[in-house]
């Protein structure tokens, strides 16, 4: 007993004296003077634990670890580690970063425990204990108080190991009138909505000065209903077709803010978007000659009375009965509606009474041509343009909010529609904010581009701010009004712009309510590629339908442009004439992505596949790429880019593409913020191969790997189609599918290899590497792994355990996962991958 009390009492008088926890160090690298460190990585000097709190080169930890400096002291090396310490990091709030007062600030840590379990994470503010979190996810909010401040996270271990790690920041009080706060409750994009039926529309609004003066309802732009008090609701009568909904909540100062759109589609009971209005087979219904309906997005003329009107499904059911052809003829797919969308002026914006405003939109349509565009401000036509690029002038007259809406009509008939709304001013000055829009998401660490309009009658603009939860956080003095900001937490935050005249007049912009979230936060990842077309895994289903143990979708494919003028299409599956598969709704695919990042899951788009190539030869092809998939990523709210070239993509040493795809990718990661997620998935002769030989696609994914280390997040290599590995570790080449297969290739990147050129591929970090195999037996031609085999090479790579004849020379506790193609062919399979590799991942993350 006085033994153990001994032991408590030194471990106090450590505590006491300020110190950190003992830190095993076996796994770190020896700090070096002239090594560049990313954020986050961590190091050993002089027998002491640092990590970066920044990229940084040449700054000695031990001189660089105070507040504010560029390295944070985790504590003495241990030097006998015994039971391993468990390893903690703060994801939220970003180190440094600023908040305002009162803001709700997520806390949010990742915990592991190589050789045991992780018992609590504890979040301390300062001294004070802000609560412990006993099972993951680790995260807590903290409404923010004015000073500075120490955020730390403890973790525990099963054994009483702890370990820690420490972000400062500040608080500062705001400086302009915090607007109110507002959420859309109900409808949400899953409602499921009938012509008729009486549906109550929900939201919470909150200010900080007590409640909020009223809450407008709108849908399709125009107003419908006003609630003064709370609960905020609106009974509404459904009318038939596709319908955006949102709310504006007003403080007694007259800042508003809107919510973000929610778009449903209100069924008449028939379906279809071209077969809008023919009604949808139903079997055993009567039906007379000439009679057309619609099945499976195709239409149907019937032939015959009598089958047509047949209960028997079986035999009948057009399309799929066994004599189907006999009652029926197939008029083929159902028309697709166009899309259209207005790019200017921004939704929300507010315009002078008197102004000429130029409207502009753009227009396709999947299976035929644009005949025309008609433009509408509230219910008066205001012009039509019938070639592309799609614009009319409209002179603003009255005062208050109109809706512009613009409606394009394709060569069949078909028409399709978009809308803003539109606010008519009378005052002298007035500004708009048009970046971002309510309801945009950004990965945390990823910088919004704010983007401002502003025009006075009685002077010139001096500047506009950009004010963020009460406090101003940029100006721009000249137009175009624009900078970024990075959010420091995960949450809400609500945006604005303020306009100054050179009078003195300022004006402000209707508050942008956004939101920040974590990209995912697990240490060991399930990677999958979705299927944007139709194969024998059947039709591309919505991204809210996949299994839940995915963490990173990968969407498949972007699109060349048919011009290989280096301008990428993202075409969402529209239907097409070789199948009864519907078309996916752009909206549903964007609110799907919005609430699957939300759930901490991140999405990126796809460039290549096996038959898929991108243009990159000139210059203008470079400008084309980046501009194009900029646009793409923002319009469709990814987290970033997949690369996926393979044999026909002309990806060779010396090319155009190996030189200009890095600097064209940095680029892109620049036009959106930053901090773009970066996957790679080139098949192993373009990696690995480079030992073999080093010209041809023999290695020709290194040079652009080794200009992209940094923004690399994860480097899965095809373990199949392709044949054994060879690799420095055996005679010969590992076997497709065994563990040697998956160990070597994981330990070539991470540690290192030989090309044989005779240079080097330096070694990736273990978290950038995950391996890449396919889900089942119609996935690939070969390479599939029998589970057993992919649970003992994560054991082997993560724990020392389970190996084969390649065994890696130190554990990868970071490992980044298990990617797969694909999520469709799983699901087709009975979820034959994700489901025992999913678990295994999660029990690994678990440790």
């Amino acid at each position: 007993m006085q033994k153990s009390l001994m032991a408590t009492a030194i471990l106090l008088s450590i505590s006491a004296a300020g110190q950190a926890y003992a830190v095993n160090c076996s796994q770190l690298t020896v700090w070096e003077q002239g090594t560049a460190y990313n954020t986050g990585t961590q190091v050993q000097s002089k027998n002491i634990a640092y990590k970066a709190n920044w990229w940084n080169i040449g700054n000695d930890p031990a001189n660089h670890s105070g507040p504010w400096q560029e390295w944070t002291n985790l504590g003495q090396c241990d030097t006998n580690p015994g039971n391993q310490l468990p390893i903690v990091t703060l994801t939220s709030p970003l180190a440094n970063a600023q908040f305002t007062e009162k803001d709700i600030v997520i806390l949010t840590a990742t915990a592991s425990d190589t050789d045991g379990t992780v018992d609590s994470v504890e979040f301390l503010l300062g001294t004070q204990s802000l609560g412990i979190i006993s099972a993951p996810p680790y995260t807590l909010n903290w409404k923010s108080e004015v000073g500075n401040h120490q955020i730390k996270a403890i973790v525990t271990d099963n054994q009483g190991a702890t370990n820690s790690d420490t972000v400062t920041i500040t608080v500062v009080t705001a400086t302009g009138n915090l607007p109110p706060s507002i959420d859309l409750i109900n409808p949400t994009a899953s409602s499921q909505i009938v012509a008729g039926n009486s549906i109550t529309l929900t939201a919470n609004a909150t200010d900080d000065k007590g409640p909020v003066a009223k809450v407008d309802f709108y849908i399709d732009d125009q107003i419908i209903g006003t609630d003064t008090s709370a609960p905020y609701e609106y009974l509404w009568t459904a009318q038939a077709g596709t319908r955006s909904f949102k709310a504006k909540a007003t403080d007694i100062d007259n800042a508003y803010t809107f919510s973000e759109i929610v778009t449903v589609a209100v069924s008449d009971g028939n379906t279809g978007g071209g077969c809008a209005g023919i009604p949808a087979y139903i079997a055993g219904k009567a039906y007379l000659v000439g009679n057309i309906v619609q099945h499976n997005n195709h239409k149907y003329h019937c032939d015959v009375a009598g089958w047509c009107s047949s209960d028997s499904a079986w035999a009948y059911e057009p399309g799929k009965g066994q004599y189907w052809a006999d009652a029926w003829t197939d008029l083929g797919i159902c028309a697709i509606v166009p899309e259209v969308s207005i790019t200017s002026p921004a939704d929300n914006s507010t315009v002078l009474a008197g102004s000429t405003v130029t409207i502009n939109a753009q227009a396709t349509d999947a299976d035929g041509t644009i005949s025309q565009v008609q433009f509408y401000a509230g219910n008066q036509s205001i012009g039509t343009d019938t070639t592309a690029p799609f614009s009319a002038n409209w002179q603003a007259a009255g005062l208050g909010d109109v809706a512009i809406k613009a409606v394009a009509t394709d060569n069949e008939g078909n028409s399709g529609e978009s809308s803003v709304l539109v606010s008519i001013s009378d005052q002298a000055l007035v500004t708009s904010l048009t970046s971002p829009a309510s309801g945009t998401t950004v990965s945390l660490g990823q910088a919004f581009n704010f983007a401002a309009t502003a025009e006075s009658l009685n002077g010139s603009v001096q500047k506009v701010d950009f004010q963020v939860n009460g406090t101003i956080v940029a100006t721009d003095t000249t137009a175009p009004y624009t900078t970024s900001w990075t959010a420091g937490s995960a949450g809400s935050y609500n945006v604005m712009a303020i306009a100054t005249d050179t009078h003195g007049a300022t004006a402000i912009s209707a508050t942008a309510s956004v939101k920040v979230i974590e990209q995912s936060a697990t240490k060991h990842k399930l990677i999958g590629y979705w299927h944007n077309f139709v194969n024998g895994a059947g039709c591309p289903m919505r991204l809210r339908d996949i299994s839940p143990a995915w963490d990173v979708i990968d969407i498949a494919f972007a699109d060349n442009d048919r011009n290989s003028d280096g301008t990428v299409h993202f075409n969402l599956y529209a239907g097409d004439i070789h199948s009864t598969c519907p078309a996916l709704s752009p909206e549903h695919f964007k609110q799907d992505v919005r609430d699957l990042r939300a759930q901490g899951k991140v999405i990126v788009l796809s460039l290549g596949g096996a038959e898929g190539t991108i243009t990159l030869n000139t210059d203008a092809d470079e400008v084309n790429f980046v501009n194009s998939l900029s646009q793409i990523i923002k319009e469709w709210g990814f987290d970033g880019l997949d690369i996926d070239l393979e044999s026909g993509s002309n990806l060779l040493h010396g090319t155009q593409i190996q030189a200009r795809l890095p600097r064209a990718l940095k680029q892109i990661e620049a036009n959106t913020g930053g901090n773009m997620y970066l996957t790679m998935a080139p098949e192993h002769p373009y990696v690995q191969g480079g030992m073999i030989a080093y010209s041809g696609i023999w290695g020709a994914y290194i040079p652009v790997i080794d200009q992209l280390r940094d923004m690399l997040n994860l480097l899965h290599v095809q373990l199949y189609n392709n044949g054994g590995l060879a690799n420095p570790y055996m005679p010969g080449a590992a076997p497709e599918g065994s563990v040697d297969m998956m160990v070597a290739s994981a330990k070539m990147l991470v540690e290192g290899f030989e090309l044989a050129d005779g240079t080097m591929f330096q070694p990736l970090r273990d978290d950038q590497v995950a391996i890449g195999l396919p889900s089942g037996p119609s996935s690939a031609n070969s390479g599939q792994a029998p589970i057993q085999n992919i649970v003992s090479a994560l054991d082997c790579l993560t724990r020392g355990t389970g190996c084969g004849t390649v065994i890696p020379t130190k554990l990868y506790p970071n490992f980044g996962g298990v990617m797969t193609w694909s999520i469709n062919w799983d699901k087709h399979d009975g979820y034959n991958f994700s489901g025992p590799v999913g678990d295994k991942l999660k029990t690994m993350n678990g440790k």
